[in-house]
């Protein structure tokens, strides 16, 4: 999604830039999967886990614990292949921080016992995350997309 919106001008600004989309997939889907576990069995710890991988994969991109086991396990074996494409990871890294965010107030509310709110926010950062995982639209990176647009 992030690419498509580029005019060429934009593509040649980012000769160099890449992002594996298989490693985007892999996060989307820890992300779901986790999250989803957490709902059903009513384990809000397993959000916090989330939020806290989620925001530390944003401040630092090489701790992003479920992208490291896509590129230091799924990889290597050979169970799912890289899917590189040039383009800027920015609006990648803004969206996870915004749905970490989302995630770590939902987390917030369910420790101070507002669980109608705090599973609230985390079913809407599944049912974003599940949105890109199954049809390739980030709305993070949309929200990255309008705000850049803005700032012109």
């Amino acid at each position: 999604m992030a690419r498509d919106m580029l005019s060429a001008a934009g593509r040649d600004r980012l000769a160099g830039q890449r992002v594996d989309r298989t490693a985007l997939r892999v996060n989307q889907g820890f992300i779901v999967g986790l999250l989803a576990i957490g709902f059903v069995l009513s384990q809000p710890w397993l959000a916090a886990l989330v939020a806290t991988v989620m925001l530390v994969g944003t401040a630092a991109p090489g701790a992003a614990l479920f992208q490291q086991i896509y590129h230091r396990l799924l990889k290597p074996t050979g169970l799912l292949k890289a899917d590189i494409q040039a383009e800027d990871p920015a609006p990648h890294r803004f969206a996870q921080g915004l749905g970490g965010t989302v995630l770590a107030l939902g987390v917030l509310a369910l420790f101070v016992g507002q669980a109608i709110i705090g599973w609230g926010l985390v079913i809407v950062v599944i049912a974003l995350a599940a949105i890109n995982l199954a049809f390739g639209f980030c709305a993070g990176c949309f929200v990255y997309f309008q705000i850049q647009r803005l700032q012109r």
